[in-house]
């Protein structure tokens, strides 16, 4: 394997993609040097070798455009960043639907995908519901159709999406869902301090609003499970943020992450690394295994602490009685948030829910590999016990979905 996997010859690749050469603050460097470690993984396909280099190059040249963009115009640095409201939590816990409920508040802007991964040129109000962008980011996720990742997780390119497909410091690669087979890039991701890429994804919030603000007097609806393992620092980068937890039993969001995760490395992979406590064994040729318990552990660790220290930022919701009904829900987290009125809201929200089970969404699976985990021990374990006791989080026995 050549020097082209290097951390210094992909910024090359960018650059010449680009042709910007201020690369700025280097902090991004670190991450990308375990992203390289990684690609000369043997446990890589050497499909996958090329297409997370590729990603790699992609990230770095979106990064470079967006400093550069800034640097012409230093003016974005002084928009005001808006009240945010930002819904965290464990994954697979109803964020997307959440997600999608409240950015149909008529006082709300949600970032989409589209904007999120080609957010320069900054899109503009008049132009923001028909940029050629949205067809573009579409046909590159379009092919993916049919496909787990679909019936479990689809986002399509005008729709609201998680911040993490945002940042620029090479911690977003595919909404940080291939940690699993990139170890040493996902040790970083979980233990790093990242601050840093908050703050610039701090300047990147400016830049989306510079030319597309929030309605008057409205708010920002944010999204993303995967900051919740760093909330403290996300809270201290944007202290215009409050944010929602949907609380659910933790056991079926592990599996559910599990399932997922490992839908979405299989392609890339010689040997799945995602496995259940009772197929883990030796790690022999695969290398570092996904620890899944460890990593909802660390991240309720963490929910759990904040909403301890910091009461008045954080609402916390069932997912149960989000998918029973979502118009009650979102209202509690209205009232909680003290939010603008909105008379027209609930009748948009059964609008949308209505338009998903015709068939808009795909059906989701019904029933899911467990990967070996049990249930009661899963929930035994002191980290997820403590989670639903200070929460009063009951287990779902019988799998609950939207």
């Amino acid at each position: 394997m050549g020097d082209g996997l290097s951390a210094e010859a992909i910024v090359a690749d960018a650059v010449a993609a680009t042709a910007i050469d201020d690369v700025g603050d280097d902090w991004f460097m670190t991450p990308l040097g375990a992203w390289s470690a990684d690609l000369r993984r043997d446990n890589l396909t050497e499909k996958g070798r090329g297409f997370f280099r590729s990603q790699a190059v992609r990230d770095v040249s979106r990064r470079l455009r967006v400093f550069d963009t800034i640097r012409q115009h230093p003016e974005i640095l002084d928009v005001d960043v808006p009240p945010i409201v930002h819904i965290t939590g464990m994954e697979r816990s109803g964020t997307t639907l959440l997600h999608n409920l409240l950015a149909l508040h008529g006082g709300a802007r949600a970032l989409l995908r589209w904007e999120l991964m080609e957010p320069v040129p900054p899109p503009t109000t008049a132009t923001a519901s028909s940029d050629p962008r949205i067809e573009q980011v579409q046909a590159a996720i379009e092919p993916l159709r049919g496909s787990l990742l679909e019936r479990m997780h689809w986002v399509n390119a005008d729709e609201p999406e998680e911040c993490v497909w945002g940042f620029l410091d090479c911690v977003s690669f595919l909404g940080q869902s291939v940690g699993a087979c990139m170890p040493t890039w996902g040790a970083f991701i979980r233990d790093a301090d990242h601050t840093r890429a908050f703050e610039h994804y701090r300047q990147l919030l400016q830049l989306l609003t510079w030319k597309h603000p929030v309605p008057d007097g409205g708010f920002l609806v944010l999204k993303a499970p995967q900051v919740a393992t760093h909330i403290e620092q996300f809270a201290a980068v944007f202290p215009e943020a409050r944010f929602v937890v949907p609380d659910r039993d933790p056991f079926r969001c592990l599996v559910s992450v599990g399932v997922m995760v490992r839908s979405i490395v299989e392609p890339f992979c010689v040997e799945n690394p995602v496995r259940g406590p009772i197929d883990h064994g030796e790690a022999g040729d695969v290398g570092d295994l996904f620890d899944l318990l460890g990593f909802f552990s660390a991240k309720l660790d963490s929910l759990v602490e904040f909403s301890s220290t910091s009461p008045d930022r954080v609402v916390h919701v069932s997912y149960t009685d989000v998918v029973a009904d979502g118009v009650s829900a979102a209202s509690s987290i209205a009232g909680a948030l003290d939010l603008p009125h909105d008379a027209a809201w609930p009748e948009r929200i059964e609008q949308f829910l209505a338009a998903q089970r015709a068939g808009r969404r795909a059906v989701p699976p019904r029933q899911l590999d467990t990967l070996g985990f049990d249930h009661d021990e899963v929930l035994a374990h002191p980290s997820i016990a403590r989670y639903c006791e200070t929460f009063g989080i009951e287990p779902e026995r019988d799998r609950i979905t939207g």
